[in-house]
């Protein structure tokens, strides 16, 4: 939704109310929401674009300026007259914190208020690791992150927290196979602390569609599918400019017996008959195939062909029923870059009747932490229209 109509829509449901008091907050939510997007801007402009009188517009900057969300900006010395006045959203003001919690690292972003990175920090876990012990790493990577001297003026208003399985509206862990102990917790109550804002928690891979539609590769893109290619295959949605998360959370979720596990055989197989190894893990697999791959070893570069066809193919059901825009190819395997992208295109194109745009993904594995950042935002965004204050 623009930002024109989303104000638009947010001040008729205020004059319908019959409340000033909404009718302002909702205004002052529309007109951050506009000026986060917009490098600086002038009160005609403000009152245009969200729909509302000039004085209106006024009023909400001096309301925005005495709260330290704006900042005017200095006239050019080759101004003639007298300038309109012009102001930018202050992103300084406040930050959020955005965690991955993963089989094999915890990884913390400290962002500011358009979503970019002021300081990360990042844990080296074990899969095998008990859920204590993993949810100390998590408050450790934390600490560590607002212990950097570029972090020194991080007070979060929110965290935000990406976990692999399904997770409910409330930040429970309703299903999760990939991390021990990991069912059935309570994340927003076990990380929950004063100094970090209200933490709201969502699935690792919906998080990293959600950072590659509004900062990476797919920005743009109305519908767009993303494909996580890790230690674990996952899907996220991005329909009609907006995350889909389904009706409990769980779009996405691949099911056990849809051919996906036969994929990765192929790189397994490589593996084992290269390195000796008994039981390989998929991460470890991958990791060989795509440097033996790049180093120009045709059996790898076989494997690794027949790998991204197998993914394309189990991949083509859902494109042909979607009709996405764009792919995008995330996660540790996709640092294989055009030797995974281009076979995998070219199948896809060969499958569906309209070939989407195929693109790697330039956040790697700080997706997750950047999108749970952004989760973050999202729900400042949302209390901000509940209260005068963020």
């Amino acid at each position: 939704m623009s930002p024109t109509s989303a104000a638009g829509a947010t001040s008729t449901t205020g004059a319908m109310s019959g409340d000033p008091s909404l009718l302002r907050r909702l205004n002052a939510a529309a007109a951050l929401r506009v000026l986060r997007e917009r490098d600086e801007i002038t009160v005609p402009e403000l009152a245009s674009l969200i729909g509302v009188s000039r004085p209106t517009a006024q009023d909400l900057t001096a309301q925005l300026l005495r709260e330290g969300r704006l900042v005017e900006l200095t006239p050019g010395s080759g101004s003639v007259g007298r300038p309109a006045r012009r102001f930018r959203f202050r992103a300084e003001a406040a930050h959020v914190l955005g965690v991955d919690i993963g089989a094999h690292k915890i990884l913390v972003h400290a962002a500011d208020l358009l979503g970019r990175t002021v300081a990360t920090q990042r844990v080296a876990v074990t899969p095998e690791l008990p859920a204590d012990r993993r949810l100390d790493a998590v408050r450790e990577a934390i600490a560590g992150c607002l212990a950097q001297p570029a972090a020194a003026n991080v007070r979060p208003l929110a965290t935000g927290v990406g976990t692999s399985g399904m997770v409910d509206a409330a930040g429970r862990v309703v299903e999760s196979d990939s991390l021990p102990q990991w069912t059935g917790l309570d994340l927003t109550r076990e990380l929950a602390d004063p100094g970090h804002g209200l933490v709201v928690v969502g699935n690792d891979i919906q998080l990293a569609t959600l950072a590659e539609c509004t900062g990476g590769v797919s920005v743009g893109a109305g519908d767009c599918v993303y494909l996580y290619v890790g230690n674990r295959l996952g899907i996220g949605l991005w329909l009609r400019g907006e995350l889909h998360r389904g009706h409990r959370g769980a779009a996405g979720e691949m099911v056990a017996g849809d051919g996906w596990e036969r994929c990765y055989q192929r790189l397994l197989d490589w593996f084992a008959g290269h390195e000796g190894a008994d039981r390989p893990t998929r991460e470890n697999a991958a990791r060989a195939v795509v440097t033996a791959a790049a180093a120009g070893d045709g059996g790898a570069r076989y494997t690794l062909r027949a790998f991204a066809e197998a993914l394309a193919d189990s991949l083509a059901r859902h494109v042909a029923v979607l009709d996405p825009q764009s792919v995008v190819l995330g996660g540790g395997i996709s640092r294989a870059g055009a030797l995974l992208s281009e076979p995998f295109a070219a199948r896809l194109g060969a499958l569906c009747p309209y070939r989407p745009t195929v693109q790697t993904s330039v956040l790697g594995e700080e997706s997750t932490a950047i999108g749970a950042a952004r989760l973050a935002l999202e729900h400042i965004d949302h209390a901000a229209e509940k209260s005068p204050t963020l």
